[in-house]
């Protein structure tokens, strides 16, 4: 308590000392983006638009966006105008288009790219551009709290729930920790794709497990050596290389191998079902293998009381509470921090190649720090381990099930995502293979040696990982 206590403390110091500078120090004044924004917002959040102002930026040209000329000019840097014929007459789309500050905008790719970034922009993010400094630090602090008391009470009930079912901390980790911490992965992915922006929904689920695999489980074994039974462990590597395996063969375009690094391929929408069916096998095989074998579980007389007193649905009912804390303090701080790093001046590249890209993981970060630091690190390799494979089973699977066109795999992720992605899975193949019964620091070091190397490499190429 003194730890989250001390943390809140200096976070409110540094929000009090920073509210009193002057805000043009901080850039407060809203720039000509968020100016354009705020008198077009509702037009911007179309989807339609969004789509142009996309090709518009990928097209790197000097074109116009006018309501006179639209039909040429859309056909010039590759839209469709067909299927925006209903924006046309639009009058809102006219008088955007119209707007002179939308296009000199439009000449200005940092400031194009600040308002796309803005039209994509969740809820949260917008309402945290409406509060002043010392209440966003503020409502940091209060989420760092809340993370930090949500991940300890998910790590109690989990142990507390595998005693009680005889099963390893790993299952547990693997199966309903991990359903439960990949929830934001699928929530962002679900609605990315209803939206018509199915390669941000891939984008997310493969991003996500580079970051788990590499990042948070070499963090884990960082911190204190992550103890293995071998034999589960080498059973659920199995299924998640196989799982990523079988996403990209699943979207190479066979019928045109061809033009793979060029058009890429489709997640269709049966093979989204087929995976949400195999996530359920997937499930049931590894609860049967956790049955076949002793139970890794060795707590102290107080866990086992806990368990013995407390009811299996009272346990359950406080890990979904537990994962709940944690998902929503997720979504609410790194929209939050985000802000907050535009304001003190951190570059919006630096932000979406962090921030972004990392968010969605951190349920993933605070249950593995949390379980590795109170000695329950196989329950943070399962976690890990489960959420890679839930990724492509529930979040690339739900989301493809929920697309009548499937999910958009473009060349970027044959040219670097997917074999980014392999790698770093087969990297951790190879270090439980090589393991005797613990994963040590050594091979934590090779994993996030990994995933920066990777980070790097898409930064340098300027490849969005999420």
């Amino acid at each position: 308590m003194k730890k989250y206590t001390l943390v809140c403390f200096s976070i409110f110091i540094v929000g009090v000392f920073h509210s009193l500078v002057p805000h043009a120090v901080f850039g407060a004044e809203d720039s000509t983006a968020e100016k354009v924004f705020e008198k077009h917002k509702a037009t911007l959040q179309r989807t339609e638009i969004q789509s142009v102002l996309n090709i518009f930026k990928a097209s790197k040209g000097s074109t116009r966006l006018t309501s006179e000329d639209i039909r040429e000019n859309l056909s010039h840097i590759g839209a469709d105008p067909e299927a925006l014929k209903t924006l046309i007459e639009d009058a809102e789309v006219q008088a955007l288009f119209n707007d002179a500050e939308f296009q000199a905008l439009l000449q200005d790719p940092e400031a194009l790219e600040e308002l796309i970034g803005l039209a994509n922009a969740g809820w949260i993010e917008l309402l945290a551009r409406t509060f002043p400094s010392l209440v966003l630090f503020l409502i940091i602090a209060v989420t760092l709290f809340t993370l930090g008391k949500g991940a300890d009470w998910l790590v109690d009930e989990a142990v507390a729930l595998s005693t009680r079912w005889g099963l390893g901390k790993a299952v547990i980790g693997a199966t309903i920790v991990s359903v439960g911490t990949t929830t934001p992965e699928a929530a962002v992915s679900v609605l990315s794709a209803l939206q018509g922006k199915p390669g941000l929904a891939l984008g997310n689920a493969v991003g996500s497990i580079i970051c788990d695999t590499g990042l948070i489980l070499g963090l884990a074994s960082l911190i204190a050596p992550l103890p293995l039974n071998r034999q589960l462990a080498s059973r659920l590597s199995n299924v998640q290389v196989g799982a990523g395996i079988l996403m990209v063969a699943a979207c190479f375009p066979w019928s045109s191998p061809a033009k793979v690094f060029s058009d890429g391929g489709v997640l269709p929408q049966l093979v989204g079902v087929v995976f949400v069916v195999l996530l359920g096998l997937y499930i049931w095989q590894s609860i049967r293998w956790a049955g076949s074998m002793p139970s890794d579980t060795e707590d102290t007389e107080d866990t086992h009381a806990e368990a013995e007193e407390g009811n299996t649905f009272r346990i359950l009912l406080k890990l979904i509470g537990s994962i709940a804390i944690i998902v929503v303090s997720a979504q609410i701080l790194i929209p939050t921090v985000s802000v907050m790093a535009e304001r003190i001046g951190v570059p919006k590249h630096i932000i979406s190649a962090t921030l972004v890209a990392f968010g969605t993981s951190l349920p993933e970060l605070v249950t593995a720090i949390t379980a590795v630091r109170r000695g329950h690190g196989e329950l943070a390799v399962g976690n890990i381990i489960g959420a890679d494979i839930l990724n492509v089973l529930f979040v690339a699977g739900v989301s493809a099930a929920a697309t009548q066109g499937g999910l958009q795999a473009d060349g970027q992720f044959f040219q670097f995502l997917f074999p980014a992605m392999l790698f770093i899975l087969i990297v951790f193949r190879c270090g439980i293979f090589v393991s005797g019964d613990q994963l040590k620091r050594p091979f934590g070091i090779v994993l996030v040696a990994t995933w920066l190397l990777v980070t790097i490499l898409s930064y340098v190429l300027s490849i969005e990982m999420h």
